[in-house]
Parts: structure tokens; C-alpha cells; sequence
């Protein structure tokens, strides 16, 4: 049996990170995917078998939805007003949104189906 625990770590070297500073939200994401396997698969527990299959798809969710918390891109450079006589012009800043912080379930289950062989392997099927 697999814990989540145990992901972290595959997690964490799958998409390079070293320090501490975004466990939280690799747990979190953990946690929703491996309730989204649970009820794929109709277990009551993750087979050992599909521990790298949990940490793939958990990076590849993290990667989709959280890449510019985890990676953040370098500030550009600030352009400034220019003027030629009575003309100037100056660069507008785009509106900024505050990416979200919690999972959705459309890239959790994007990322899920795209697994769908390696997870059939282990689904029981209800009656």
C-alpha cells in the first residue's frame, strides 16, 4: 500500500524542487489525486504498483495548474514613456489575476484519463 507520504519525494524530484518552500501545495495536490485514483481504481487503497503513476500525475497537474507558483518567470524589464514632440507613448501593464491555489478537478481528471491504461490494470469493477 501507498501513502501519500511516500509521493511527496517522487513529486518533488519529478519536477526538480529542493527546498521547502511549496510542500504544502504538493500535498495538497497529492491528497486530491490520490482520492481521484482511489475512486478510479474502486479500492479502498493505492497498490504499490501505481506509485509512480500517482507521482506523474500529480506533477503533471501541479505543472498545468500551479507552474507559475512553482516556476515563477523572470520580472520583465519596465519599458518607459517615450515622447517625440508633442507625442508620447507608454506601455499599458496587463491586469494581473492571482493564480488559484487549489486543484480542480478538470486537470486532476485530464491528467487521471491520460493514465487510464496504467490504472485499468488495477480497477475492480463494481457489481
Amino acid at each position: 500500500m501507498v501513502t501519500s507520504s511516500g509521493i511527496w519525494s517522487l513529486v518533488k524530484k519529478r519536477l526538480g524542487i529542493t527546498d521547502n518552500l511549496h510542500d504544502e501545495l504538493i500535498e495538497m495536490y497529492t491528497d486530491e489525486v490520490g482520492q481521484r485514483i482511489l475512486h478510479y481504481i474502486n479500492r479502498q487503497d493505492v497498490p504499490d504498483g501505481l506509485k509512480h503513476t500517482w507521482a506523474a500525475i500529480t506533477a503533471g497537474a501541479l505543472t498545468k495548474e500551479q507552474s507559475a507558483i512553482i516556476f515563477p518567470q523572470a520580472q520583465p524589464v519596465e519599458a518607459y514613456e517615450v515622447k517625440l514632440g508633442d507625442t508620447s507613448v507608454k506601455p499599458i501593464k496587463a491586469p494581473e489575476s492571482p493564480p488559484q491555489i487549489r486543484p480542480t478537478v478538470v486537470a486532476i481528471d485530464s491528467e487521471l484519463l491520460g493514465y487510464k491504461a496504467d490504472l485499468n490494470a488495477y480497477r475492480k469493477l463494481r457489481w
